[in-house]
């Protein structure tokens, strides 16, 4: 009789497990062979427990994917350059799945109630960043420089949001790492890896922020690209529930020459900034209009919108058409 009990609450406890920790492997996601996901009014794609931030915007007749994440299977590991950007240097998803994720700077995933916590993800670079660090390109530089020496690094930050806020805490991930003394130690990594991110408690909303030691006065020279696999979610004991985050905002074109557009609810506040951090035009209540930017130089630059719930997203836009 007691080894029954004990059988069941066994059994109990492993339901329970099962139902408070869920992993997106993309394997269930449709998609056709060689292929990956493209919606061109930015609807997020989702599962039962997050949803995927999905940016596209048309520039001269033609859909660009433009920002947050996109699931491919397209299987790439060798082709250098901005035409590859599904690709990773492992070719396959991680644990050689079919199917796996590319992000971008600045992307964004949501948890869906009850998941309250990020556990953790599998990250590797892209094919594009891969090769790009490895050899230098026309836009980026050969890691290491000439000699080897250069203390060069590519790394991805964490940040979590909770009711719309950015907490303090943070997790990091290099990505490529050229700092050592010894240069045998430098490495860029090839492999599937696992971050685990518990140590960022509750969160309704995480963000993809990068950095490069490659730098420009436009920003990041480095291709602001990385893959993610079996991303891993659960409710833990204690965690209060949270509210789903909104729909991602639009901001177009981009591209952009004279004005720029916010696809947005009424009265959404936001500021643009440099790519040092640098506040350039801010409006507390945002009418329905469109935004003046004659006056700013070519260049990359990061709008910041805050809604009436506020949830706050960042995205990046470029003037480049004088």
């Amino acid at each position: 009789m007691k080894k029954n009990i004990y059988s069941l609450a066994a059994a109990l406890m492993a339901i329970i497990g099962a139902k408070s920790q869920h992993t997106v492997t993309f394997e269930s996601f449709t998609l056709a062979p060689n292929s990956y996901y493209s919606d061109t009014t930015s609807k997020p794609f989702q599962d039962v427990a997050t949803r995927f931030q999905h940016l596209q915007f048309k520039i001269a007749n033609t859909w660009y994917w433009m920002g947050g994440f996109s699931y491919t299977n397209k299987y790439d590991s060798s082709t250098a350059g901005f035409t590859n950007l599904y690709g990773v240097k492992p070719y396959w998803g991680y644990n050689n799945s079919a199917k796996y994720c590319v992000g971008q700077m600045y992307a964004r995933l949501a948890l869906k109630p009850p998941y309250k916590q990020l556990d953790g993800f599998y990250i590797t670079n892209t094919t594009y960043a891969y090769k790009s660090m490895k050899y230098g390109d026309a836009f980026a530089k050969k890691f290491g420089g000439p000699t080897g020496n250069d203390p060069d690094f590519f790394k991805i930050t964490v940040r979590g949001y909770l009711n719309g806020n950015m907490k303090t805490d943070s997790v990091e991930f290099y990505l490529a790492d050229y700092r050592f003394t010894n240069n045998a130690q430098d490495y860029i990594i090839n492999t599937w890896q696992w971050v685990n991110t518990t140590s960022l408690g509750q969160v309704d909303s995480v963000e993809f922020h990068m950095f490069s030691s490659d730098n420009s006065q436009f920003g990041m020279n480095t291709p602001a690209y990385f893959g993610l696999d079996n991303v891993t979610v659960s409710n833990p004991t204690g965690l209060n529930e949270i509210d789903e985050i909104s729909n991602p905002v639009l901001i177009y074109p981009s591209p952009a020459s004279d004005k720029i557009f916010i696809k947005a609810e009424k009265n959404t506040c936001f500021k643009i900034t440099d790519s040092y951090g640098r506040v350039l035009l801010e409006e507390i209540n945002y009418p329905d209009k469109p935004i003046d930017i004659s006056d700013l130089p070519n260049g990359i630059y990061f709008i910041q919108t805050k809604n009436k719930a506020g949830i706050t997203l960042k995205q990046k836009f470029i003037i480049n058409n004088r």
